[in-house]
């Protein structure tokens, strides 16, 4: 099949996203991880609604708003890496929903004890990130902003520039622990 883009020209080696049969599968192996979580905890974890609609570098993402819970994957990661995403990052993303069920998650570290704990229950590994190749994976693009410390420039993403202007936060470097600040003279 050929993939094409937004202005019909094609895209040679563009992964396709997965399945509608391996969506299926992943949905049931979600719905699994939770019933041996139950069995695990003796209490009875409620299902959590899959979409299939994360894109660029992220696997998966457990998110929540206000009382909605659900569990995103990427489905382009997936079919490029389904056998380690099917085991992986499921377990990842429910051991995130789990966690906010037994402690809340303003108690708790995203990839703190008790996450780790989870994962080690479910027989999984307790890896915080996947580190992949993302050649022919749809990534979006986010506009740069430049910011100096005393060390060096820093890179920032739209939604931190816009923290820093509507002073909802400051970051510092992790490196010299300065503020970081706009650098003007990049901007210019």
């Amino acid at each position: 099949m050929i993939v094409t883009g937004p202005a019909n020209d094609i895209l040679f080696g563009m992964i396709e996203p997965i399945s509608e049969f391996q969506r299926r599968q992943v949905e049931a192996a979600t719905e699994h991880c939770i019933a041996k979580a139950s069995q695990l905890y003796g209490r009875q974890f409620a299902a959590i609604s899959v979409h299939f609609d994360l894109k660029g570098k992220c696997a998966g993402m457990y998110q929540v708003k206000g009382r909605s819970r659900r569990i995103r994957y990427n489905p382009w990661l997936f079919a490029k890496y389904y056998q380690d995403s099917l085991s992986d990052t499921v377990t990842h993303e429910v051991a995130h929903y789990l966690v906010d069920c037994l402690y809340g998650l303003r108690r708790v570290k995203p990839h703190g004890s008790e996450w780790k704990a989870i994962m080690i229950d479910l027989g999984a590994e307790p890896k915080a990130t996947g580190s992949y190749d993302l050649t022919g994976i749809p990534v979006r693009q986010y506009a740069q902003f430049t910011y100096r410390c005393a060390c060096r420039t820093h890179q920032l993403t739209s939604v931190r520039h816009k923290k820093i202007l509507m002073r909802r936060a400051q970051y510092r470097c992790q490196s010299c622990h300065d503020f970081i600040v706009a650098d003007v003279a990049a901007s210019a």
